[in-house]
């Protein structure tokens, strides 16, 4: 399996960034976001890097905004954030490897010990258990992987037969 680490950041923390990009105007320069957080710059860039590779925002020039992608994401209700999320997790290699791998078992589940050994073939053993959370954190949030934490089990949630309703 080709794999590359992610960045070492919760999803939360990335859309949590989205929403301060967006009220600053959509725009706002990385060192001053960063001042204004109250962190240090290695401590941000890892949530920026996440946007970026999801698609969200752009730094340029030492600015970060959001991009149309980003601004529908934030527009969203719950369900259309996961919806778009997974549309952006999808066109990630690692994600894609991973899912294929899900899809080719009968059950449909993996014991998570066989995605870290297959990491651990490609990176330290630190980066591979790293990568493994960060893909269950954000494919749990855009309900495309399911985690049995009692049986140390990656899984692929059950198709609903209908599109779900929201609850109000």
């Amino acid at each position: 399996m080709d794999v590359a680490p992610l960045p070492r950041a919760g999803i939360g923390s990335v859309i949590g960034l989205l929403e301060i990009i967006d009220d600053a105007g959509g725009k706002d320069d990385v060192f001053k976001l960063a001042r204004g957080l109250q962190m240090e710059l290695d401590d941000i860039l890892p949530v920026i890097d996440a946007g970026k590779l999801l698609g969200l925002i752009k730094v340029k020039d030492g600015d970060v905004s959001l991009t149309q992608t980003g601004s529908s994401l934030l527009r969203s209700d719950v369900n259309g954030r996961k919806e778009l999320l997974g549309t952006q997790l999808a066109k990630l290699k690692v994600f894609q490897q991973v899912l294929n791998v899900l899809k080719s078992k009968r059950n449909r589940e993996v014991r998570r010990d066989y995605f870290v050994d297959l990491f651990e073939a490609r990176m330290s053993d630190d980066d591979a258990a790293s990568l493994l959370k960060t893909i269950i954190d954000w494919g749990r949030y855009a309900e495309m992987i399911g985690y049995d934490r009692n049986e140390d089990v990656l899984y692929l949630p059950e198709e609903e037969s209908a599109p779900s309703q929201p609850t109000r």
